[in-house]
């Protein structure tokens, strides 16, 4: 495999709101494909689909949050899968808590595209009552959110395990 795939629970599990590319397998051994979707559930892996240059992992934690973490380029070949999974967990009720936790850490690139669905999610949320937060610490992604103002209008927040602590705050 040349890229790296984004560590889920079962790669690096003391590394669990830690998010490094690492090499990954899925449950049954296999490596996991770049570009792929991945649920995480009870600890097992599932590929879902492709979305392109992004990997998605979808984590839910008990009752409190759904977590997506993404890793890779969020540009407009990939926004419009982040979308789709941001649209069916913020108003397909599959959250299953009162917020929506949004991993940007491990994204290397985001344009404009990417801008447009944050803007959307949080518009959604707001529709919804469903709190979203972003994880965010590197240039790369805050430096788009502050130029546009999206940070002051998103939650943003320096890891997961903040985000998950504020939830229904």
């Amino acid at each position: 495999m040349t890229r790296l795939a984004f560590a889920s629970a079962l790669c690096a599990p003391a590394e669990r709101y830690r998010r490094v590319p690492v090499l990954c397998h899925d449950s049954t051994g296999a490596k996991v494909a770049p570009g792929a979707y991945w649920h995480v559930s009870g600890g097992a892996v599932s590929e879902d689909r492709s979305t392109g240059g992004l990997n998605i992992v979808v984590e839910s934690v008990g009752q409190r949050a759904v977590v997506l973490h993404l890793a890779g380029e969020l540009d407009m070949v990939t926004a419009p899968g982040f979308a789709e999974h941001v649209q069916q967990h913020v108003t397909g009720g599959d959250t299953d808590g009162p917020s929506l936790v949004l991993d940007l850490s491990g994204v290397t690139f985001l344009g404009s595209a990417g801008l447009a669905v944050l803007a959307e999610a949080r518009n959604l949320a707001v529709a919804s009552e469903v709190q979203v937060r972003v994880v965010a610490v590197s240039r790369t992604v805050l430096r788009p959110m502050e130029v546009t103002g999206l940070d002051k209008v998103l939650t943003v927040v320096p890891d997961v395990a903040t985000a998950i602590e504020q939830v229904g705050e």
